[in-house]
């Protein structure tokens, strides 16, 4: 098959539940440099994945102002990294995993039906995403997972790791996620062309009260869709023309 399309979906905020536990541990990492505590509103301007991009330039204001590279150092990465885990050991969050969000399963199998092969986009390590999916009975609808591995500086990172991958003439992406530096990534990745191999990319914003970002930072990021459920995905998908030949 000479081209192929792929519904990208992120982990946190389009397959679990997370972002309530990412502002129980971004606080508590905060307190412990004595930080001010974000509001939940506060939150969803600038929650990311994994913690470390978005909390070190607050911890680190006056180092961060001076380099804005920072947030890619590695020593105050796994500085930021390290309480973040000791947190989310105490509360139990690294052995139960989030519920699912709301659909999820229904949307996996539209997908399939649509001819859109299911791949996961994840800051997260693949073995415990493996865990995590088996766990809830949805691993058999995800064709690959895109994981830290490929993610761990940026998101474009991944994406085009992807693409690299699968040597098709022409892939095709469907990028969904309720984070906006995922969306930005689709975005700055919308066209790409390497020797025989071509990528084009298009984004799905998802609003939901589970979302990384909130309804208007996600629109901020530019999507070529803003959706608000994902029952909505694949009629919306299909309706932009995204499916024809």
């Amino acid at each position: 098959m000479e081209r192929q399309i792929f519904l990208l979906r992120t982990m946190s905020d389009t397959v679990e539940t997370d972002i309530h536990r990412v502002h129980v541990i971004a606080n508590e990492v905060l307190s412990r440099y004595r930080k001010t505590a974000l509001t939940w509103e506060e939150l969803r301007k600038i929650a990311d994945g994994p913690f470390d991009l978005f909390l070190i330039p607050l911890i680190f204001r006056d180092e961060f102002a001076a380099d804005c590279h920072l947030a890619f150092n590695e020593a105050r990465r796994q500085e930021i990294r390290s309480h973040a885990l000791e947190i989310a050991r105490a509360h139990e969050f690294d052995t139960q995993p989030p519920e699912l969000i709301p659909g999820v399963e229904e949307s996996l199998r539209a997908a399939e039906e649509a001819d859109l092969r299911n791949v996961l986009l994840t800051t997260g390590g693949r073995r415990f995403q493996h865990q995590a999916m088996e766990r809830h009975g949805i691993g058999r609808y995800f064709h690959d997972i895109i994981d830290r591995e490929q993610t761990y500086f940026t998101k474009e990172q991944g994406i085009y790791y992807f693409f690299r991958k699968m040597s098709l003439p022409e892939t095709r992406v469907v990028l969904v996620s309720g984070t906006a530096s995922y969306l930005r990534a689709g975005a700055n990745l919308k066209s790409c062309k390497v020797g025989g191999s071509e990528l084009s990319v298009r984004t799905v914003a998802l609003a939901t009260g589970y979302s990384y970002s909130d309804e208007r930072t996600l629109a901020a990021a530019g999507p070529d869709l803003l959706i608000h459920d994902l029952g909505e995905l694949v009629p919306q998908v299909r309706a932009a023309g995204w499916l024809d030949a």
